[in-house]
C-alpha cells in the first residue's frame, strides 16, 4: 500500500512539473512567433506574397497589426502546451516506466500522436478565435475573444466553435508526431557527434528548431484548409460539402487545388517555417529549462 501511495505520488508530482514546464513552453512561443503567424494566416488567404503582406499590415494597422489576436492565446496556449507536453511524457512513461531506457523513435512518434490528438480539442476553438481576429483589418466585427466566442456562438451554435477539427486532428496528430520523433533523434545526433552524455544549450536550440520545421512542414496542408474553413464568413458556408467525418476538409482540399493549383495550399509556408525554427527552438528550450530547474527545486524540498 505504502508503494502504491509512493508510486502515485511521485506521477502527479511529475505530472505537475510536466504542466508546469509545458505552461513556461507555451507562453514562450506564443510571444516569440505570432507577429510571423498573423503573416501567415492573411497569406493564405489571400493571393499577397510575404512582402506585400507586410507592407499592408503596417501601412493600415501599424505594428499592432502584428499582435491581433494575441491575447486569447497568450492566456490559452499555456494550457494546451501543458497538455501536450504532460500527455506526451505520460505515455512515454507508459512505455518505460521508472527506467532510463530510451524510447524508440517510432514510439516516440506514436507518443507525441496521442498528444496531438489530445491538444486538438483545445486547440481548434482556440485557433478559430485567433484567425478571425487576425483577418480583421479595416473592418472590426470582433471586440475581443470573449466577444468572438459570443457571437460565433449566438449566430451559428456550439458545433461552430470546433469548424475545422478534422484539419486540426490531421494537423496535430501527424505534426507533433514528427517534432517529438525528430527533436529527440537530432538531439541524440548531436550529442553522439560532439560526444557529450548531455545535451549542450546550442544542440537544445537545433533540435527544438528542426523538430518545429518538420512538425509544420508535415502538417501544413492541413494548416491552410483549417484556417480556409475557419475563416470563411457565415453567408459563404455551404461552399464545401461538410461530410461529418471530414467536416468539409476534402472538399475544401480538392477545390483550392483545382481552383488555384497545388502550391496555394503551401501559402505562407515560407514565413511558417521561419517563426518554427526560432519559436520552437525557444520553446524547447524553455521547457527543458523550467523541467529542470522545477524538479530541482523539488528535490531540495
Amino acid at each position: 500500500m505504502s508503494d502504491f501511495i509512493q508510486w502515485t505520488y511521485e506521477n502527479r508530482l511529475q505530472i505537475s512539473i510536466d504542466l508546469a514546464a509545458g505552461s513556461v513552453s507555451g507562453i514562450a512561443n506564443c510571444i516569440s512567433s505570432h507577429p510571423l503567424d498573423t503573416v501567415k494566416v492573411r497569406m493564405q488567404m489571400s493571393n499577397d506574397g510575404v512582402l506585400s503582406t507586410l507592407k499592408n499590415i503596417l501601412q493600415n494597422e501599424g505594428t499592432k497589426g502584428f499582435y491581433k489576436g494575441m491575447s486569447f492565446p497568450i492566456l490559452s496556449i499555456p494550457i494546451t502546451n501543458a497538455i501536450v507536453f504532460s500527455v506526451y511524457e505520460f505515455w512515454k512513461s507508459f512505455f518505460i516506466g521508472n527506467s532510463n531506457k530510451q524510447l524508440t523513435y517510432f514510439q516516440t512518434a506514436f507518443c507525441g500522436s496521442i498528444a496531438g490528438s489530445s491538444a486538438a480539442f483545445f486547440s481548434c476553438p482556440i485557433e478559430l478565435t485567433k484567425c478571425k481576429l487576425q483577418m480583421q483589418s479595416t473592418e472590426k466585427i470582433y471586440k475581443n475573444p470573449i466577444d468572438c466566442i459570443s457571437q460565433i456562438y449566438k449566430k451559428e451554435g456550439f458545433k461552430s466553435l470546433f469548424r475545422g477539427m478534422c484539419a486540426t486532428q490531421q494537423r496535430e496528430i501527424l505534426g507533433y508526431s514528427a517534432q517529438f520523433a525528430v527533436y529527440e533523434l537530432i538531439k541524440d545526433f548531436l550529442c553522439t557527434l560532439s560526444q557529450r552524455s548531455e545535451p549542450s544549450t546550442a544542440n537544445l536550440l537545433i533540435s527544438g528548431g528542426l523538430a518545429g520545421v518538420s512538425c509544420w512542414t508535415i502538417g501544413y496542408p492541413q494548416d491552410t484548409i483549417k484556417t480556409i474553413l475557419q475563416c470563411q464568413k457565415p453567408t459563404d458556408q455551404g461552399i464545401y460539402k461538410v461530410r461529418f467525418y471530414d467536416g468539409g476538409f476534402l472538399d475544401c482540399l480538392k477545390k483550392k487545388i483545382i481552383s488555384e493549383g497545388l502550391r496555394s495550399i503551401w501559402k505562407g509556408y515560407s514565413v511558417c517555417i521561419l517563426r518554427s525554427f526560432y519559436a520552437n527552438a525557444i520553446g524547447f528550450y524553455a521547457y527543458e529549462l523550467a523541467k529542470e530547474n522545477i524538479t530541482s527545486y523539488y528535490s531540495i524540498y
